[in-house]
């Protein structure tokens, strides 16, 4: 049933580098976006008070590969702590204090403990340790904005250490659930991320084409069909390179060595 349509040298080498999961080493067609990033951050690494951000963007722009990156440099290059939180999987007070006190090293923290305690411990933390860069992404997903981010400042205002925070939503800065005061606290800097032109696809799909695929199996004129169509429909590299694999995946099923125009638009069936 199987064996039937398996090959031992399909045109695909790993579909690992097309996945929405892989993290390439430096995020391509994102230079401006990363370096803002960087400026806002710079001061954790004199142990100073560092800018709060927040990102937006449609999905598939790349804010969260470009923060992860930025991320993984800092605490390479600096004294500084970083935490990636997912306010999808973590989406109350209660839930993202436990979570961030976990990547801070601290024991699963049982239930029914009060949350004011756990912040307690953050500011603990911060006395004792270093300064720290936290991420919250899909932000317009966290149930008490305000609390949380009032729970933070205040961890920071009365430790040694500076937090840093990055809010990340698709939604725009209006979307944010702030009365003025927390928007003072905060002094929110924004970077926009728009939609991947055709060009910035074009180059994102040619490396992972080289990656991904056997020499000459998808030619520049396929790269360029892609790249133009989704930047048309929607600017999302997700989008792009599902639609990539599918039709390498049309042509591997058909013994095919290269990815042809009949299989692209069979895939965007």
């Amino acid at each position: 049933m199987f064996k039937e349509k398996s090959h031992k040298k399909g045109i695909i080498r790993s579909e690992n580098y097309l996945s929405s999961s892989y993290r390439p080493p430096k995020p391509q067609a994102r230079d401006q976006e990363i370096k803002q990033i960087v400026e806002a951050l710079r001061p954790l690494a004199h142990r100073k008070e560092p800018d709060n951000l927040f990102i937006h963007g449609p999905a598939g722009v790349g804010k969260t590969t470009c923060i992860k990156h930025v991320f993984d440099n800092l605490e390479q290059e600096t004294y500084a702590k970083t935490v990636y939180i997912n306010c999808w999987q973590y989406n109350s007070r209660q839930s993202l204090i436990t979570e961030l006190l976990i990547q801070l090293g601290y024991p699963a923290v049982r239930r029914g403990k009060a949350v004011d305690e756990l912040f307690t411990k953050l500011q603990t933390w911060l006395d004792r340790n270093r300064s720290i860069a936290v991420a919250l992404d899909e932000f317009d997903q966290m149930s008490e904005q305000e609390k949380v981010i009032y729970d933070l400042i205040q961890a920071s205002k009365n430790a040694e250490h500076e937090i840093n925070l990055t809010l990340i939503s698709n939604n725009k800065p209006q979307s944010l659930k702030f009365d003025e005061r927390s928007h003072s606290r905060l002094n929110l800097n924004h970077i926009k991320f728009n939609p991947y032109t055709a060009s910035q696809l074009h180059e994102i799909l040619e490396k992972r084409v080289k990656e991904a695929f056997r020499p000459d199996s998808v030619s520049d004129d396929i790269i360029w069909s892609i790249s133009e169509y989704i930047a048309e429909k929607s600017g999302d590299c997700r989008d792009a390179l599902d639609l990539l694999l599918r039709a390498a995946r049309k042509a591997d099923y058909q013994n095919e060595r290269k990815v042809k125009g009949k299989h692209l638009q069979k895939a965007k069936q």
